[in-house]
């Protein structure tokens, strides 16, 4: 699974360059944090995101989306069902799931996540160690969502993260991980033109050697804690 990430860049140009991004969207940065536009290091279920997507007039925007997927309306204000987490979406669940399926099968509500890195937790409940993955030739990850028309909040939308089984580097922490693209699968993904079944074999691992990982602060365990504070992602000693 995916249950935390890290997004931060000192303009919106970086994300719009990274992503192609051709038209503004109705993501709006909320307010310079120290030398940085946007930054938050501890990414949790129901923040508000920046998300890529491609919009009705078929130009690749970028919107600000609630992260834990509302599928039908709900009312202005109301919290989303935490029975069901729908933060994540399992790609092995896509084709089969009464919840995901007509979502997936719908190309225009494939986008894509931004991120610097996430993390993954070890160890069992009351002493979890959270691990930090990161991508080693590139600033971010962008990973492979869908995304729907309703929200808690008016005019925005809502996500999820899809995931995959793990790479080598990814097996001993978690058995899941965030589905990756690279770059030059962005079109292809975004393409509504391409079928269900093209877009499926591309949920696969991401190769181990384009990314590392490494133990940080269990202060990463509390959503309260800092999320404009970059020593959440600077490796730290388990003892």
């Amino acid at each position: 699974m995916c249950g935390r990430y890290h997004l931060s860049f000192k303009k919106r140009l970086e994300i719009d360059e990274f992503l192609a991004i051709v038209d503004s969207g109705n993501y709006r940065a909320p307010g310079r944090q120290g030398e940085l536009e946007f930054a938050n290091y501890n990414v949790a279920p129901t923040s508000l995101m920046p998300v890529c997507r491609v919009s009705d007039e078929g130009k690749r925007v970028l919107d600000s989306m609630y992260w834990w997927l509302n599928k039908w309306p709900i009312k202005e204000g109301d919290k989303p069902n935490f029975k069901y987490s729908t933060f994540n979406a399992r790609d092995d669940k896509l084709k089969t799931s009464k919840l995901w399926r007509s979502l997936i099968e719908d190309p225009s509500k494939r986008c894509i996540v931004p991120m610097n890195g996430y993390y993954e937790f070890s160890g069992g409940k009351g002493n979890k160690t959270p691990n930090y993955f990161y991508p080693t030739d590139d600033h971010f990850f962008g990973v492979a969502g869908i995304w729907s028309p309703y929200s808690p909040f008016k005019d925005t939308k809502s996500f999820a993260i899809i995931t995959t089984k793990p790479n080598s580097v990814q097996e001993p922490i978690h058995d899941r991980m965030p589905v990756i693209l690279h770059p030059t699968e962005f079109d292809d993904w975004l393409n509504p033109d391409n079928s269900l079944e093209y877009i499926m074999e591309m949920m696969k691992p991401y190769p181990e050697d384009a990314m590392a990982t490494h133990v940080v602060s269990k202060d990463v365990n509390s959503t309260r804690n800092k999320i404009d504070a970059p020593y959440l992602i600077e490796p730290t000693q388990l003892f």
